[in-house]
């Protein structure tokens, strides 16, 4: 202890702190024929995740599903029957992301010294999509979801979101036609089995439980890093409504202005396709 006391009196204990700057995407819909996007607002940095379509998606669920993905999400309604509504809550979990950090010192606050800053989440082929859909009786063929790079259509690999991690331990699923309002899909659709809510019970107290998602969640891993998605289109396909098919859903993504980025090195975002 006298040791680490000496160490501080002399200017050498430092401490490190540091902010974590995480690009956000921008979607521009292609097409929409009958969808209705909607988007956060263009923001370098964001804060949370918030729903957009509370009726099907709650904020509890938001704050659920959205943490490995809360800076890049989009959602989705297709009205184009008059019957029925489909919506989608999609979470992008690439991303790219720079740590800046900054090594301050006790007792010598003139004393600073910046550290390199540590650009990473780009080295690894491997980009996530998470849907959820409502409970409606649609059928949804999986192999309906892609990613159009350069005129070349990537499939994406169906995985469990309820297992393991994206990058790691992934257990895939076969591609097929699931019935969104079948509880057996819903139940094998079902997020990261760990997620739990706080209740609150009368008493004040509070008690954790685990949450009970009553709608499927699909998870898509494509052999991308995060740079690669830069000017890509993700296509949203495969629904059909009483054997007719629902037209896809299609969206450029491209990076807001990496070069506000501190730590980016290359070349700027391309511009979104006009």
């Amino acid at each position: 202890m006298l040791a680490i006391f000496l160490l501080f009196l002399t200017g050498c204990g430092a401490y490190v702190s540091g902010t974590m700057h995480q690009t956000t995407l921008e979607y521009t819909p292609v097409n929409l024929k009958g969808w209705e996007l909607l988007t956060p607002e263009k923001h370098m940095w964001t804060e949370r995740n918030k729903t957009y379509l509370p009726q099907y998606f709650s904020e509890e669920d938001a704050g659920s599903l959205g943490w490995s993905a809360r800076f890049n999400y989009f959602y989705a309604k297709y009205a184009g029957e008059q019957d029925t509504q489909l919506a989608l809550w999609v979470r992008l979990t690439g991303a790219f992301e720079v740590w800046q950090g900054i090594a301050s010192y006790y007792f010598d606050s003139e004393r600073e010294a910046p550290l390199q800053n540590n650009a990473n989440s780009c080295n690894k082929k491997c980009f996530g999509v998470e849907i959820s859909t409502n409970a409606v009786d649609m059928d949804f063929d999986t192999h309906g979801v892609f990613i159009v790079k350069g005129g070349e259509a990537i499939p994406g690999e169906l995985i469990a979101l309820n297992k393991g991690f994206l990058c790691k331990d992934t257990s895939y699923l076969n591609h097929s036609i699931y019935n969104l309002a079948d509880h057996k899909t819903i139940a094998l659709m079902k997020p990261n089995a760990s997620s739990r809510v706080i209740v609150i019970l009368p008493s004040g107290e509070g008690i954790s439980k685990e949450k009970i998602f009553t709608y499927p969640s699909f998870g898509f891993k494509f052999p991308l890093n995060c740079r690669d998605i830069e000017n890509t289109v993700l296509v949203i396909s495969g629904f059909s409504y009483k054997g007719k098919p629902i037209p896809p859903l299609k969206v450029r993504l491209n990076y807001t202005d990496l070069s506000q980025v501190p730590g980016y090195e290359g070349p700027p975002a391309t511009q979104q396709a006009q």
